[in-house]
């Protein structure tokens, strides 16, 4: 098992549940899970509008349990106006939810896997396209 560790965006734990395969090997590859309480929301949010919520959600917890759950605070705050005030200025604004998630994930120093582009634009965010 690798000793890295991995800052999951809702993008790759879908790609997960939907996919499983050569991602679910890949996360199992990892020391560490972590999770921003925001991409949890996300994932909650699409559980409850599917066709399946009671699967889904279903899903959700049993996926939880081998992750660890990142809360935002006031210093992630602070990381999200950076970000949001830089992007602002470059006129290549992204998603809220999405400036949360990248303002936890710099703000721990943690590598964040995702399938979303956008990630690349944010000035010291560590990330990885999955």
């Amino acid at each position: 098992m690798s000793s890295d560790v991995r800052f999951l965006d809702s993008s790759v734990v879908i790609r997960h549940f939907r996919e499983g395969g050569s991602v679910s090997k890949r996360l199992e590859s990892f020391a560490g899970l972590y999770l921003s309480s925001v991409a949890l929301g996300e994932l909650y949010s699409g559980a409850n509008r599917s066709a399946r919520p009671a699967e889904n959600l279903a899903q959700i917890a049993a996926f939880i349990t081998g992750v660890t759950i990142i809360v935002v605070d006031a210093e992630t705050a602070k990381h999200y106006g950076q970000i949001s005030a830089q992007l602002a200025a470059q006129g290549t604004p992204i998603p809220q939810n999405d400036l949360w998630i990248a303002a936890c994930a710099r703000q721990w120093g943690l590598t964040l896997a995702t399938t979303d582009p956008h990630y690349t634009r944010i000035a010291g965010l560590s990330y990885e396209m999955w």
